[in-house]
């Protein structure tokens, strides 16, 4: 094969020319054109001249195959057609033995069919690369030489054409005597050049869109990228030649080369400052240079955004999803289904993205690890206890660095993770010092190799085999010039760190000029939440001591005294993590000594001043047009003040005033120009990070400072407002950052501090008739009509609810739209998710066990039951689901085919003596500690070790000898293996926390729980009394943090979502999903260093009552009055209301429709005054309504009063008001509206309505006539008889391709089109439709008519349909935003517009019920009140549609 040709497929086509054959031949050039299109497309590789390619591009079943097309050569192709075919063709005549041929006709010049072909081609070639080749030597006929197609001919003559001359003759133009052929290399280098082209073309695609899904990925993980900054600053430091002894070590090859697929650990550990780092980046580069998959990470104490397992797992999943397209194609699944999870909280990061999601892909090689300094690292602990879980089929190889502890060396052993141990010897260590002084002594004034090598003996020798001592002496050897000030440098430097760091210190005080920089710089590098740029500390510096330093990068190292240095990232850096040690420590008596909440409270205020300037001042922004600000140069600190402003605040000293006040200046004035800033850079985290460092600084203040202060309250209530606006605002916020100004705080609580700081923006938005005044923590209710909630479970991206009927509902966790619903057949009381697979076990209590992919919703297996259960849970690795039962027995199941593996019996320990069992009374598995807690009737808690199957001991409340122990109520194991605790309530109202190893007390609080839930990360206690108040504990020590007061006087169960930041509980035909602020909790310092709590301050709980929702309120359907002043709402009750828009409150209660049965549907018409409804029984009714002009309302008696035999899809009255169309699901009624006794008519009959979608508009271009959408036809009927006007087969739409049923039909208010939506919420194999047809040509005489516009990408878009306004069709998008298109006009809309979002709580969960009125105010049915938003369309932010495909862009 040629060179360059590897990745080529070639695919021949031929076609018969032989004009000497006799067959007559009707085929043309248009015909050969349509053969070789269809070889191609019919090809098994492909699958997918130039009438091929015109013909390609012109037919819309080929117009993706004609963009594959690159390049086309011409040979000698006549495009202007050949003098020589007329001749062959008059030869043809003459010699009657050959027949006819039809393409010598179309190769005539100027001949029609070559002419439509050139014309055709001048407007498709754009995209193409083309190469006309024309012959150079004249054909030999015989008789005669002649160019067969002159140059003239096979030359197009178009833009971008590349032509070349082949020295040969038509016949040969492509035949080679030889690979040497002149001719042939021609035409190689000519494909060559278009396949390197192509190629490179491809490569550049690629790497496209492997950018955009890793900023795609970046910004869901939030990993802004990978630390190959880390990296560099380590291997920038070694000398070529060393560390060769670490991947040299045979252990070191073992564990590189071990064969299998499980986890194995290498751990390097050595000194301080002995070249650990250094050691880790060349095994990186040693990985690397291996082809292995590789991903890193480097801990650094003190640094924010590198001291956390979080972050490092975070950091860990990016890289390997850069690597690895199968990873990246995992992880970029959950970000489009929306998973979410709390970036802060390593478990939950640990089980949704490692376990469930990159250990479950296909591994092609064994994956790498590299983890330096992990000492330096918080709570490294858990790491351990994660890595002994890895899935056994995922080769996963470990490498950790760290200094020699004791408590690292337990955790391998405690966790029984293999490990491979080396330590850095001082051995190692001087020869990689040797080789780095070796290396860089040759700048030193010694006279000579020899000199030079004595030098180096001399440093060695007193390093101690400390890198880092060798390194700062040499730095200091470098300002030497005489042999003398070698050698008293050499004599007079420390060999121990500690004592060279005084040295240094000292030396820096005596420059007196550099001392406050020094002294600045050192604050800012040590103490930054992360690492500076130099361009970053140039303006840190500048607001801080007012010195202006242009030459930073070029004084630093000497103004510092080494200490601190830059990094290939252009950061500063301390040279090692023991300056900041050191610097730190209380014993330091030095200038430059660095008390950290000091420095924190001065670098917080720097922060602050930054925020308070005039660059951060909010600029008023336009109401129409696009909300994009336009862009605002700001300084290079804006970054870092912005994100972590409030880090220094949280580490700041308590006892100083000054931040304080600044914040709460900054909290009066610029704070929405913060939010926005942090909403462009696409990272909310830093919001709630904010939230939480506020909280931790108003506690620990409160030992100074009495917390009734305004600004203490301000501040306190700014971190309350944070947290609610990411719950409600996260997704809009991102999409449209400036929408902070003038959006959200309209639609904010009024007693919230955004509503009333900020709502008077001119003319802004307005939301009337929510009566809440403060942030709602029942983010949303979900009710189950005639039905009862029995069971709740929660797992990663999903809560499942049991109801009586046997129906589980599955819910997305993220949105709490309902997913999916799986029939168990019998009342669901138990459920229970898989801890790393998507399964779901369900059990009715006594008859059966289901298991259930809650994916797919497949029934996986089922299994028969004769124990009554207690509890139901998955072991740890999902192989085995197990059954504790009141028979005192576990059943086990084999989660892959249901098969039994067994009964183990457990028991009381008196009983055993004894000689019988008592029933247990309670039972909770606990698969992350391995044991099952029983709780028997008046007994101590029994422990059960399901490893071994044996009593592990038992937890008594009471500390006296009484036999009797007070009755359980609850209990719950804390699923966080590092808490190891256990939560008991008994009945006589205590609550218990239990060491289930020590068996021992640890806290008890009176509580009165009778319900029990643990949140996931296990900080958070969830308890309800009995009588709907619901608490919440911290774990530990059973503090109170928040109470609620329900309404529910019955609640059954209590669960935490998967990111501990949301909770729910289900009673009676309810589901409440809350999520209070005071979940979002900031874990611990960020340091050892901060500042304590304070012990004296007191920790209040927060207090909170829900509102009282009356479930016969609740507003079932809404019609608007003509005016656009007033809304009719009919009630769960049955009562039919109308409200006022201007206040969004009920004004009076018009009639009752039925008592206790629900409104169903409203119509309105305005000629008449009418106002028909019906409910949920089949009745329906129609009445006279008129306002007064007392205001009040006045109703007449019905004017039509019937049920109906079948339930009712819809109601509509006749454009007169003389008539209502009442369809149901099998006929339509017909009813004339008039003071005479009323006519029924039953009119039309269809038995197979039950199984299509149907509805029914007034005709917008006849009012006399009905128009009804019913499967993929129109029909047009007469309101006076309800005869059919259309053909028996009705109106043909031309929407065969629609599988969908459909949900809306609309007309635009003047009528020129209307409009239909096709959609199934849990249909995913079908995308959405939205269609639009001319009104006009739907008259009786149509057969067909085909839509003018198809909205692919806009349908799914499209959560609920708000209704028309105008020429403009509203809808609510699935982010929350208020949109519109418009739907007047014969062409395709380019755009579409987003106007203004609703609260994610209000449009959470449930049917989404909406109206615009004529004034187009949009009005919202939220529980028993309405929602109403004036002057919303007002602002308008287009969105581009691409047509064809789904996914949107918004214009920023």
């Amino acid at each position: 094969m040629e060179p360059g040709f590897e990745n080529v497929r070639i695919h021949s086509y031929g076609y018969d020319s032989d004009w000497g054959k006799g067959e007559v031949s009707v085929l043309n050039v248009h015909d050969f054109g349509r053969a070789l299109l269809g070889d191609i497309q019919n090809s098994p590789h492909i699958q997918q001249s130039v009438d091929a390619y015109i013909l390609a591009k012109q037919d819309p079943n080929t117009q993706s195959l004609a963009h594959r097309f690159h390049s086309i050569f011409f040979l000698a192709t006549p495009h202007r057609g050949a003098d020589g075919a007329q001749f062959l063709n008059n030869l043809i005549r003459v010699f009657a033995l050959h027949g006819s041929k039809a393409y010598i006709k179309d190769i005539k010049p100027d001949s029609v069919a070559l002419q439509v072909i050139n014309d055709a081609f001048r407007h498709v070639y754009q995209s193409l690369q083309l190469w006309s080749f024309f012959e150079g030597v004249q054909t030999n006929l015989g008789f005669g030489h002649v160019f067969i197609v002159e140059k003239d001919s096979a030359i197009l003559g178009l833009p971008g054409e590349r032509v070349q001359h082949l020295n040969a003759d038509h016949r040969n133009v492509c035949k080679f005597d030889s690979p040497t052929d002149s001719d042939y290399l021609t035409l190689r280098n000519a494909f060559l050049s278009t396949i390197n082209n192509s190629e490179q073309n491809l490569l550049a695609s690629r790497r496209s869109g492997h950018r955009n899904q890793m900023k795609a990925l970046s910004q869901y993980l939030g990993v802004p990228e990978r630390p190959e900054g880390d990296l560099a600053s380590v291997t920038d430091k070694q000398i070529e030649g060393s560390c060769q002894w670490m991947t040299n070590s045979l252990d070191f090859i073992d564990w590189r080369e071990s064969p299998g697929s499980s986890l194995m650990l290498f751990w390097l550990s050595g000194k301080p400052a002995t070249g650990k780092s250094v050691a880790a980046g060349h095994v990186i580069k040693h990985l690397e240079q291996c082809n292995s998959d590789c991903s890193y990470y480097f801990f650094k104490r003190g640094d924010t955004e590198k001291s956390r397992i979080s972050e490092m797992l975070r950091s860990l999943a990016y890289q390997m999803a850069f690597i690895d397209p199968r990873i990246r194609k995992e992880l970029l699944s959950m970000q489009s289904e929306g998973e979410s999870f709390d970036k802060d909280d390593e478990r939950m990061i640990w089980r949704t993205i490692f376990l469930t999601r990159i250990f479950r892909t296909e591994a092609r090689q064994p994956h790498f690890w590299v983890i330096d300094a992990l000492d330096e690292c918080r709570g490294y602990s858990s790491l351990f206890q994660m890595l002994s879980k890895v899935e056994k089929k995922f080769p996963l190889r470990v490498f950790v660095t760290s200094r020699s502890l004791d408590s690292i060396e337990r955790l391998f052993a405690q966790e029984k993770i293999p490990v491979y141990t080396e330590r850095i010897t001082t051995e190692n260590s001087l020869n990689d010092i040797r080789l780095f002084l070796e290396a860089n002594t040759h700048f030193l004034p010694a006279d000579g190799e020899a000199a030079r090598q004595e030098l180096v003996d001399q440093i060695l020798a007193k390093s101690n085999g400390c890198f880092l001592w060798a390194a700062l002496v040499l730095k200091e050897l470098e300002t030497t010039h005489s042999d003398e000030q070698i050698r008293e440098t050499l004599r007079d430097v420390p060999t121990e760190m500690d004592e060279l760091y005084h040295h240094i210190l000292d030396g820096m005080a005596e420059v007196h000029r550099n001392k406050e920089l020094a002294k600045a710089i050192l604050r800012w590098t040590v103490c930054a939440a992360r690492p500076l740029t130099t361009e970053e500390l140039k303006e840190a510096l500048r607001l801080d001591i007012g010195e202006t330093l242009p030459r930073l990068d070029k004084t630093i190292e000497s103004v510092c005294g080494n200490l601190v240095h830059i990094d290939s990232k252009s950061r500063v850096q301390v040279v090692h993590l023991t300056v900041r040690a050191f610097l730190f420590s209380e014993e330091l008596e030095s200038e430059f000594a660095i008390n950290r909440p000091t420095v924190h409270s001065r670098l917080a205020e720097i922060c602050l001043k930054y925020l308070l300037s005039d660059e951060m001042k909010s600029l008023r922004r336009h109401r129409k047009g696009s909300l994009a600000q336009r862009p605002v140069k700001r300084s290079l600190f804006a970054e870092y003040a912005t994100q972590y402003f409030s880090e220094h605040i949280a580490r700041s000293s308590s006892s100083i005033d000054t931040q304080l006040i600044l914040l709460d200046k900054f909290l009066k004035t610029n704070v929405l120009t913060w939010i926005e800033l942090i909403a462009r850079g696409e990272n909310i985290y830093f919001l709630y990070q904010s939230a939480k460092n506020l909280k931790a600084y108003l506690k620990r203040r409160a030992k100074y400072r009495s917390p009734l202060g305004k600004e203490v309250q301000a501040v306190e209530a700014w971190s309350d407002d944070l947290i609610h606006i990411i719950a409600a605002f996260g997704k809009c916020l991102l999409s449209s950052p400036t929408s902070i100004h003038f959006l959200i705080p309209p639609v904010c609580p009024p007693g919230s501090i955004l509503h009333k700081s900020f709502k008077d923006y001119p003319r802004n938005i307005e939301v009337v008739g929510i009566s809440g005044q403060d942030w709602d923590d029942r983010l949303s209710c979900i009710t189950f009509p005639e039905d009862q909630a029995l069971s709740i479970a929660c797992r990663d991206s999903q809560f499942a609810v049991g109801l009586s009927s046997g129906v589980i509902m599955l819910y997305d966790d993220t949105t709490c739209q309902e997913s999916g619903a799986l029939n168990h057949g019998l009342p669901v009381r138990f459920l229970e998710f898989a801890n790393i697979n998507p399964l779901l076990a369900s059990s009715s209590g006594r008859k059966i066990v289901k298991l259930w992919n809650a994916i797919t919703g497949t029934l996986v297996w089922t299994v028969d039951i004769y124990a009554i259960p207690l509890s139901l849970s998955f072991n740890e690795d999902d192989s085995i689901l197990m059954m504790a039962a009141t028979s005192n027995h576990i059943e086990r199941w084999n989660v892959l085919d249901g098969s039994h593996l067994g009964i183990r019996p457990f028991w009381d320990p008196e009983d055993e003596q004894a000689g019988y069992k008592r029933p247990p009374w309670q039972a909770q598995f606990s698969s992350e500690l391995n044991i099952l807690a029983i709780g028997y009737r008046q007994r101590p808690i029994t422990l059960w070790d399901l490893e071994d199957n044996s009593l592990l001991g038992q937890l008594s409340k009471s500390t006296t000898s009484l036999p009797l122990e007070p009755r359980i109520a609850a209990l719950v194991v804390n699923p966080n293996p590092e808490i190891n605790l256990l939560a008991v309530s008994y009945q006589d109202g205590e609550l218990v926390i239990y060491d289930p190893w020590s068996q021992q007390q640890q806290a008890s609080v009176n509580a009165s729980a009778q319900i029990l839930a643990a949140s996931p990360d296990g900080k958070t206690l969830a308890t309800e009394n009995g009588c709907g108040t619901i608490q919440l504990y911290d774990f530990e020590t059973l503090r109170l943090i928040y109470s609620i007061t329900t309404e529910d006087h019955y609640i059954r169960a209590l669960a935490f979502a998967s990111n501990s930041l949301r909770f729910f509980n289900i009673g009676g035909s309810h589901c409440n999903i809350w999520e209070p602020s005071v979940l979002v909790r900031r874990v611990e310092p960020e340091d050892n260093y901060s500042e304590p709590c304070s012990d004296d301050a007191p920790n209040i709980a927060q207090v909170a009552s829900s509102k009282l929702w009356d479930d016969s309120l609740t507003i079932t359907a809404i019609v608007d009055h003509h005016s656009g002043d007033f809304v009719f709402c009919g009630r769960e009750n049955g009562s039919v209301v109308v409200f006022d828009t201007k206040t969004g409150k009920p004004m009076q209660e018009l009639y009752w429709q039925s008592k206790d049965i629900a409104v169903s549907l409203l119509d309105w018409n305005h000629q008449e005054s009418v106002l028909a409804s019906t409910d949920a029984s089949g009745r329906f009714t129609a009445r006279k309504v008129a306002r007064e002009i007392s205001g009040l309302w006045q109703v007449s008696e019905p004017l039509i009063n019937d049920r109906a035999d079948h339930a009712i899809r819809q109601i509509l009255l006749s454009p007169n008001g003389k008539q209502l169309l009442v369809s149901t699901t099998l006929a339509e009624y017909l009813y004339s509206i008039e003071k005479k006794p009323i006519q029924q008519r039953l009119v039309r009959v269809d038995p197979t309505s039950r199984q299509t979608s149907k509805k029914w508009i007034n005709h917008p271009s006849d009012q006399a006539h009905l128009l009804q959408f019913e499967g993929r036809v129109a029909r047009i009927f007469s309101w006076s008889s309800l005869e059919e006007l259309s053909a028996a087969n009705g109106i043909s739409l031309g929407i065969d391709d629609i599988e969908l049923p459909l949900t809306e039909f609309l007309s635009s208010s003047q009528g020129q089109n209307v409009c239909a939506r096709f959609s199934a919420p849990r249909d995913r194999r079908s995308s959405p439709q939205l269609r639009l047809w001319t009104s006009s040509r739907l008259h009786p005489k149509t057969d067909l008519v085909s839509s003018q516009a198809n909205y692919v990408q806009l349908a799914a878009e499209i959560k609920a349909v708000v209704g028309i306004h105008k020429t403009l069709f509203l809808f609510l998008d699935h982010n929350g935003w208020v949109c519109s298109v418009g739907i007047e006009g014969t062409g395709v809309q380019k755009s579409y517009t987003k106007h203004f979002f609703i609260p994610y709580g209000w449009h959470s969960g449930g049917d989404l019920i909406f109206r615009c009125t004529s004034r187009g105010a949009v009005v919202l049915a939220r529980r028993d009140e309405i929602a109403v938003f004036h002057r919303g369309l007002d602002f308008e932010e287009n969105v581009v549609l691409e047509i064809g495909k789904k996914k949107s862009r918004a214009l920023k």
